[in-house]
């Protein structure tokens, strides 16, 4: 996802560029549309990815689409006409264009694709997940635990409740 932007430095402030982009994983879909700013070059990124990840609840692999859309700005290290360098970024993180005027979005795309991702994603709403006490899978079998709340109250009378039937 890279893209030659030394023409776009050439010319005046709001110049622009639209590129489609290709599918490339997480990417299905999407478009950039690169735009001359001062100091380097405005990115608006727009596309649909792929995540996979596992149910927060059961650990079943699973896979979602997503929607991206943001901007940021790619500054300029090397001044187009004459060849010198600029001063560096005030931000250390800031994403920059590259000394052979390239503009890389991937490290973009990856950093708002997991922004984007949920925090616990689940196979199914209603996914029952792990039996706490036993381990089972509940999605797959039932198991005979007992899973009733209980009141941590009465915790020491239903402990000499199960060593008297156990």
């Amino acid at each position: 996802m890279q893209f030659h932007v030394a023409l776009l430095l050439r010319e005046e402030i709001g110049a622009s560029r639209r590129f489609a982009l290709e599918p490339e994983p997480p990417v299905l879909r999407g478009s950039v549309a690169l735009i001359r700013v001062p100091g380097g070059v405005l990115a608006r990124v727009e596309a649909d990815v792929w995540l996979e990840d596992k149910c927060s609840r059961c650990l079943t692999p699973l896979a979602y689409p997503e929607h991206l859309d943001f901007e940021e700005v790619f500054v300029q290290q090397v001044d187009v006409a004459t060849g010198a360098r600029l001063a560096p970024a005030d931000d250390p993180e800031a994403f920059v264009i590259e000394l052979n005027h390239t503009i890389d979005i991937t490290e973009a795309v990856r950093q708002y694709t997991e922004m984007a991702a949920a925090m616990q994603p689940l196979c199914r709403p209603d996914c029952p997940g792990f039996c706490p006490q036993c381990g089972e899978d509940l999605s797959l079998n039932v198991c005979a635990c007992d899973r009733t709340p209980m009141d941590s109250r009465w915790a020491v009378l239903a402990a000499l409740k199960q060593r008297a039937n156990g």
